[in-house]
C-alpha cells in the first residue's frame, strides 16, 4: 500500500519530466527519481519548520521588548504627570506673588489700557493722521503689552503715548499745509497740497475734504456746500505768514459738511415737483409778468390822466381825454342825452384799464389746485410703491412723498404773489375808472346848471 502510494506520488512529481522525454523509462528509474523528490520534499519541509520555529521565537522577543517598553513609558508618564503638578503650582504660587508685587500698578496698567485704546480711536477718526500716518500702530502693541499680566509696558511706550497724546492736543490748534493723496469723487487718487484747519476740516484745490476711517484717507466730498462756504477756500490757502482771513469750519468734523452736501439745493426741489411743478412755475411766471405789464401801463395812464386833468383842452392819448372829447363833442346835447354818451365812453375805457387782470386771478386760483393735484399724484405713487415693496425702507417712498410737498409748495409760491399783484393791479385800474366816472359825474352838473340856468 505504502509503495502504491509513493508510485502514485511520484507519478504526480515527475508526470511533467516524463511527458517531455520522448523515450519510455523503466520501473527502477522510476523509483529513483520518487525517492529523490521525497528527499527534496523532505529537505524543504525541514527548512520551512525550521523557519518558522525561528520566527516564532523573534516574535516572542518583539513581545518581550514592547512590554518593556511600554513599562518604561508608564513610568515617564507618571513622572511627568507629577512634573506637571508641581508646575501648576508654582505657577501658581508664582502669579499670586506677582500679583502682590503688582498691587495698585495692575490698576494702573488697567487704566493705561482703557487710555490707549481710547487715544487709537480717536486717532483713527482724527483729520490729522493724514499728516501723521502710521502713528497709533505702536498702540495695538501697548493695549496688548498693558493687557497681559507676564509682560509690563517700558518707559519708553509710556512716554511716546504720553508725546502723542500731547502732540494731537497741540495739531488740533494750528492750521498746517501738507501733501497727501486724496480720493476724487471718480475714484481716482492723486497727490494733491492739502490745508488742514486743527482737527476739524481739511481742503484742497477749493474744496472741502473728509477723512475716510475705513480707508485712512482724505476723500472729497461728493458735493460740495454752496459758494458762501467755499469762497473762502482760496483765500485760505493763499495765505500766509499772520495773514487773517475769514473761514467756515465744521465744528461736528465733517459731519455737517456731508449733511449739507446730501440736501437738495432749489434746482433739485423743483425737479422733485415733476412736471406738475414746471407747470405751475410758468404760470407763476407768466402771472407775475402780466402784473408787472399791467401795472407799467396803468402808472403810465395815469400819469397821462393827471396831466389831462389841469388842462382844460382834450388829449385824446389818454382815456379822461377821450372822455372830454365825447363831452366836446355832445356838449349842445340835453343832460340825459350826454349822460349816455359819456355813459359809453367810460364804458368803452373800462376794458383797456382792467385788461390781462383777470388772468392774473385766475393764475392765483389755478396754481394752488394744481399743486393739490401733484399732492394727490405723489401720494398715490407712495401707495403704490407701499403695496410693492412694504413700508420697510423709507428711502423707497420718499420721492413720492417729495413730489407731493414740494408741488403743494410751489403751487402757493406761485398763488401769493400772484393774489397781491391782483389786488395792486385791480385797485389801481378801479381807481382810474373812478376818476373818469368822478369827472363825467361833474361835467354832466355843470351841463345842467348851465342848462338851468340858461332856462331860467
Amino acid at each position: 500500500m505504502k509503495l502504491r502510494q509513493l508510485l502514485l506520488g511520484g507519478l504526480f512529481a515527475v508526470a511533467l519530466p516524463f511527458t517531455a522525454q520522448a523515450e519510455p523509462v523503466d520501473l527502477d528509474q522510476l523509483l529513483n527519481l520518487v525517492q529523490e523528490g521525497q528527499a527534496r520534499d523532505n529537505t524543504e519541509f525541514e527548512k520551512r519548520l525550521a523557519e518558522f520555529n525561528s520566527s516564532k521565537s523573534r516574535q516572542e522577543q518583539l513581545l518581550a521588548d514592547a512590554r518593556a517598553d511600554r513599562e518604561r513609558l508608564e513610568i515617564l508618564s507618571a513622572e511627568k504627570e507629577s512634573l506637571f503638578r508641581e508646575n501648576e503650582l508654582s505657577i501658581a504660587d508664582s502669579q499670586a506673588q506677582l500679583n502682590d508685587r503688582l498691587g495698585s500698578l495692575k490698576e494702573l496698567f488697567g487704566v493705561l489700557q482703557q487710555v490707549a485704546g481710547d487715544t487709537k480711536a480717536v486717532f483713527e477718526g482724527s483729520v490729522i493722521s493724514s499728516e501723521l500716518p502710521g502713528r497709533d500702530e505702536f498702540l495695538t502693541d501697548l493695549i496688548r503689552v498693558a493687557g497681559a499680566t507676564s509682560e509690563l509696558p517700558s518707559i519708553e511706550q509710556l512716554e511716546r503715548l504720553w508725546f502723542e497724546m500731547q502732540r494731537e492736543a497741540t495739531l488740533s490748534g494750528r492750521i498746517s499745509s501738507y501733501t497727501a493723496d486724496v480720493v476724487a469723487p471718480s475714484g481716482e487718487t492723486s497727490e494733491r497740497s492739502v490745508v488742514r484747519i486743527g482737527g476739524f476740516n481739511a481742503v484742497a484745490d477749493s474744496a472741502y475734504l473728509s477723512w475716510d476711517i475705513e480707508s485712512a484717507r482724505l476723500v472729497e466730498l461728493d458735493k460740495q456746500p454752496g459758494s458762501r462756504y467755499t469762497s473762502s477756500i482760496n483765500d485760505l490757502t493763499s495765505a500766509s505768514g499772520d495773514t487773517l482771513t475769514g473761514f467756515w469750519i465744521d465744528p461736528s468734523r465733517g459731519q455737517l459738511l456731508k449733511i449739507m452736501g446730501q440736501s437738495p439745493e432749489l434746482g433739485d426741489r423743483v425737479d422733485q415737483g415733476g412736471v406738475v411743478g414746471y407747470i405751475i412755475l410758468v404760470l407763476g411766471a407768466i402771472g407775475i409778468l402780466l402784473a408787472l405789464w399791467r401795472m407799467v401801463v396803468l402808472n403810465g395812464e395815469a400819469s397821462r390822466i393827471n396831466k389831462q386833468m389841469k388842462s382844460e383842452s382834450a388829449n385824446e392819448n389818454n382815456a379822461l381825454g377821450r372822455v372830454m372829447a365825447v363831452f366836446n363833442a355832445n356838449s349842445k346835447s340835453d343832460t340825459e342825452t350826454l349822460e349816455l354818451h359819456l355813459g359809453e365812453a367810460i364804458a368803452a375805457e373800462i376794458p383797456r384799464l382792467t385788461r390781462g387782470i383777470g388772468w392774473i386771478k385766475i393764475i392765483s386760483v389755478v396754481a394752488p389746485l394744481l399743486g393739490l393735484l401733484g399732492t394727490v399724484t405723489g401720494m398715490i405713487d407712495v401707495f403704490e410703491t407701499m403695496s410693492l415693496f412694504g413700508t420697510g425702507d423709507p428711502k423707497l417712498m420718499a420721492g413720492g412723498i417729495s413730489q407731493a410737498l414740494v408741488t403743494t409748495v410751489l403751487g402757493l409760491v406761485a398763488a401769493i404773489p400772484c393774489v397781491f399783484l391782483h389786488t395792486l393791479t385791480n385797485n389801481r385800474s378801479r381807481g382810474l375808472i373812478m376818476i373818469l366816472e368822478e369827472r363825467a359825474t361833474g361835467i354832466l352838473a355843470r351841463q345842467s346848471e348851465q342848462q338851468q340856468s340858461k332856462a331860467a
